[in-house]
């Protein structure tokens, strides 16, 4: 039975925008403009700050949800849901850097502070293309709120602090580093708040993405497409695997199911 979709959500990186190239091909542009010629809503579902989406600014958008959740707005500009961190968390996480010795990232409305650019963080700025602000942490997390915390560990030292921080969750799109939120906060949370605002339902909606942090996502639409440089976790939920985003994998999954 064919499915009745109303909107679809894109995942940036690694989706929409090739790590290789650091664009979006040409054939994902032309069918989201397909897409919203047929009065399907198109959103963005990304890891990133609003700040960060300007790789897709130039593409005609319904609304986003970025951070992975913590922050979900309508293109113009209409805060749909925010979710920060409490000053205790973020209090609790700085114990574990001074303990582990890790480098980590805060994510604010403004922008992505580190204290130093290490080796680590380097190899994070090559893949994306975003370098972040050098910044006193502290003095960061006293002065904004913070949406999320990326903690630079491997997953050994993951297992000894995510249970610490039970308010929490964790999840992965690399192997570099975690993205760190407030329980309750995940992609497919934040694509449900996104549909009921506009009166549908997940029941009606589409996803595409590529890493850890989109399985909730791929898994709980109706159509969940999984990029042929997924993850295995992401492929093992996804309803649809379709080719890489630099072998035009969205327009391939658009027209396999006939939304283009």
């Amino acid at each position: 039975m064919k499915k009745r979709i109303k909107a679809v959500f894109f995942d940036i990186d690694g989706t929409l925008v090739s790590f290789t190239t650091h664009t979006v091909p040409e054939s994902a542009r032309k069918a989201i403009q397909r897409l919203r010629e047929r009065g399907i809503k198109v959103f963005i579902a990304t890891g990133r700050l609003l700040r960060h989406t300007d790789v897709v600014r130039d593409i005609e958008v319904d609304g986003y949800i970025t951070v992975n959740g913590s922050y979900c707005l309508t293109s113009s500009g209409e805060v749909i849901y925010e979710q920060a961190f409490p000053q205790q968390t973020v209090e609790r996480i700085f114990s574990f850097v001074e303990q582990y010795g890790f480098a980590m990232e805060l994510m604010t409305h403004e922008n992505i502070f580190v204290e130093k650019i290490t080796p680590e963080v380097q190899t994070a700025i090559d893949m994306v293309a975003i370098v972040p602000e050098v910044a006193s942490l502290r003095k960061i997390a006293a002065e904004q709120k913070v949406l999320q915390v990326c903690p630079y560990i491997n997953h050994e030292l993951e297992q000894k602090i995510l249970p610490q921080l039970p308010e929490c969750v964790g999840s992965r799109w690399t192997e570099l580093f975690m993205d760190v939120n407030m329980r309750g906060i995940d992609k497919s949370i934040a694509a449900r708040k996104v549909m009921e605002y506009y009166g549908f339902t997940m029941e009606e909606s589409m996803a595409f993405g590529d890493g850890g942090n989109d399985v909730s996502l791929v898994r709980d639409v109706a159509l969940g497409v999984a990029m042929g440089n997924a993850c295995d976790a992401l492929k093992e939920v996804a309803d649809y695997i379709t080719t890489s985003v630099d072998e035009d994998g969205i327009s391939r999954a658009l027209e396999y199911f006939e939304l283009i």
